[in-house]
């Protein structure tokens, strides 16, 4: 079988799922990576300029969606396409994918809300899956959480809470959250190189970088902790990456997203859902043991179940 994989570079994780696809079904695999696109000279840069001013066209996006398929020849054909995010590419070029294989598949990983030119890319495949019950409802996609893809358990801890993210809205959120767990030994990390908004909340206990980490730098992290810190956007209700990390790794769980009682896995001794109108996390989440969850459910969530059902 002939697979084509296409994955934005996003903390690493298309190389977790390369290894997943690879170890799950005997393959030739070829990966795309979306990147940034770089221009090639100081003359598209500046062509584009006038473009995006003149026409209101970006030349840039065209270019990079070009550039992302140029080694695909037209004589290729693939058995099974899987594409994570498929607005990196215009029509013309999603149109050419699908040409080449005899089933296109598309995992969006964000919600319709947040990027709404997913819905131009929903008619170049055959098979649509998504996190977003939302979406799923609204544009007849098939349910499909996000995974985790290591299991470990450790007893050893040095942080209390654990907490890693992008520097966005949430941050007042994580604040409270901190200032309810002020007895506890956190370990929060923000990416950020706002200098700006680095500066107003170097008083907060938190510990900026200036670059992000992958998910297997984070690792060391995780383990080192006893509880995972989850804050949702409120563009999207679908479960996040960091859901499924505290879940393969046996962790509790803090979490603002309230949708998280409807799935199988939820045990209130392991998850906590943080609401507005919170101002305390009871000592008791902290100092009961973690219950292990049915290992029928656990597997679900797997990266290997997650692939299998993708692909097959």
């Amino acid at each position: 079988m002939k697979v084509l994989f296409f994955c934005p570079k996003y903390y690493g994780i298309h190389k977790i799922i390369e290894n997943g696809i690879k170890e799950n079904f005997d393959c030739e695999l070829t990966t795309i990576i979306f990147e940034d696109y770089r221009y090639k000279n100081v003359f598209q840069k500046i062509e584009n300029f006038i473009s995006k001013i003149v026409f209101n066209k970006n030349l840039k996006k065209i270019w990079a969606s070009k550039y992302y398929v140029k080694d695909i020849k037209t004589t290729d054909h693939f058995d099974k396409v899987l594409m994570i995010c498929p607005d990196f590419l215009q029509n013309d070029e999603l149109q050419f994918v699908k040409n080449r294989t005899n089933c296109s598949i598309v995992y969006y990983w964000d919600s319709f809300d947040n990027i709404p030119r997913y819905e131009r890319t929903l008619p170049y495949f055959d098979k649509h899956y998504s996190f977003e019950k939302k979406d799923c409802h609204q544009f007849g996609l098939q349910l499909l959480t996000n995974f985790f893809y290591k299991t470990s358990i450790t007893t050893a801890h040095e942080f209390d809470v654990f907490f890693i993210g992008a520097l966005d809205n949430r941050i007042a959120t994580l604040i409270k959250i901190s200032d309810a767990l002020d007895s506890r030994n956190r370990k929060l990390i923000i990416q950020s190189k706002n200098k700006r908004k680095i500066e107003k909340y170097s008083n907060e206990g938190i510990e900026f970088i200036q670059n992000p980490i992958t998910f297997n730098e984070a690792e060391i992290y995780f383990d080192k902790s006893k509880v995972v810190i989850d804050i949702q956007k409120t563009i999207q209700n679908g479960l996040t990456f960091r859901v499924f990390e505290a879940l393969g790794r046996r962790k509790k769980l803090i979490t603002t997203n309230k949708d998280i009682i409807s799935y199988d896995f939820y045990n209130p001794n392991n998850i906590f859902v943080w609401e507005e109108n919170c101002e305390e996390i009871p000592d008791s989440f902290f100092d009961t043991p973690y219950e292990d969850v049915d290992l029928a459910i656990l597997n679900k969530y797997s990266l290997n179940n997650w692939i299998e059902t993708i692909l097959n």
